[in-house]
């Protein structure tokens, strides 16, 4: 399955995020989530880690902005994410 292009990293973790804590999923979204999974893997743990953060510190928040950074390179170069 082919992830779709979202217009914003802001749209890929909504959607990302509503299909983690989705109860249950379809085959498709199944999928879905793999490959965004997989998507987001290519970063570090501690990147992975920054971007799940919900510590609303500054030192926490500047992690945080990082990872979606660097998310979003990784997204852009795989086509995922608008550039």
């Amino acid at each position: 399955m082919k992830i779709p292009a979202y217009s914003s990293l802001a749209a890929f973790l909504a959607h990302y995020r509503a299909l983690k804590s989705a109860a249950s999923r379809s085959s498709n979204d199944q999928e879905l989530l793999a490959e965004m999974t997989t998507a987001v893997g290519a970063l570090t743990p501690e990147t992975r880690a920054a971007l799940e953060s919900t510590d609303g510190s500054a030192n926490a928040r500047r992690h945080r902005e990082r990872a979606e950074l660097q998310l979003r390179r990784e997204l852009v170069k795989r086509g995922i994410v608008a550039g």
